[in-house]
């Protein structure tokens, strides 16, 4: 499993219009987290397809990055995510 994390922009509709372009792909969000404070967020996701959330994220101009589970993704390595679960309760902080 590929997880992709991805900065939207503060404007209403970004997250929709991700959601949007995958969809019209046939691609299915399995896992998603983010956090959210004021204008900024980030947000990690994984996919049925790797590839097409790739192309889906390049055709809109999104900058993504990747992390191979198999080779071990852990919350330590995205503190802003691991902080706004912490902050909301939940996960590690």
């Amino acid at each position: 499993m590929v997880w992709f994390t991805v900065e939207l922009s503060d404007k209403p509709g970004s997250l929709a219009k991700m959601a949007a372009a995958l969809g019209d792909r046939a691609i299915n969000i399995t896992a998603i987290v983010g956090i959210a404070e004021d204008t900024e967020g980030a947000l990690m996701l994984a996919t049925n397809n790797a590839e097409g959330t790739r192309s889906a994220f390049t055709d809109l101009g999104l900058a993504f990055e990747e992390h191979d589970a198999d080779q071990g993704l852990s919350l330590d390595d995205h503190p802003r995510v691991s902080q706004g679960l912490a902050d909301f309760g939940l996960g590690r902080g």
